[in-house]
């Protein structure tokens, strides 16, 4: 193994950690170690060897981490931490655990983009979970449950916007990396 790997994995381990110790009872740990996973497997795989120019990705990136703060506030003002436990058959989660491990990530989704601007491909897993998870995962399962639940459910505003701006920027850091190789 190449000793740039274990910087990723280390981060992948650490990560799973701490989500499953501090968010043990929400589901959000059932989405976001399967992302931590999928994320070092692309950061090993695909972004490692290949440098992303941050004045073509930078900019986007941080648009979709302000959409997050919106996203967040959605669900703040929603009540997300009574509906998705509810809806899951749950007590409602504690708001201060569930703000604190937000603001967590979030202090992380922005370390990504200083990754990203100082292209430190041994840390893309950071940006790569955001967009995975952050983006793509909240588009998906967000315009999904509000189908089940037949009706607006919390975060489902910012996920419209997350289902556009998403595959556009996974589809600039596709283009990105081919024009790259």
């Amino acid at each position: 193994m190449r000793k740039s790997i274990y910087i990723p994995l280390l981060i992948a381990i650490l990560s799973s950690a701490v989500c499953v110790w501090i968010a043990n009872d929400m589901p959000i740990v059932y989405v976001f170690v399967p992302g931590i996973l999928i994320s070092l497997i692309l950061a090993i795989t695909c972004f490692l060897k290949h440098k992303l120019l941050p004045n073509k990705i930078l900019p986007m990136y941080l648009l979709l981490l302000g959409i997050q703060f919106l996203h967040f506030t959605e669900e703040y003002l929603a009540d997300f931490v009574t509906e998705i436990p509810r809806l899951l058959d749950q007590e409602p989660y504690s708001l201060d655990i569930w703000i604190s491990f937000n603001m967590g990530a979030y202090f992380i989704f922005i370390l990504g983009a200083i990754v990203l601007y100082r292209q430190f491909t041994e840390l893309y897993i950071i940006p790569i979970f955001f967009v995975l998870a952050g983006v793509l995962m909240n588009a998906v399962v967000h315009i999904a449950t509000a189908i089940y639940v037949g009706g607006y459910f919390p975060g489902l505003y910012t996920a419209f916007i997350y289902a556009i701006l998403g595959p556009v920027f996974v589809r600039t850091v596709m283009k990105e990396i081919r024009s790259v190789s």
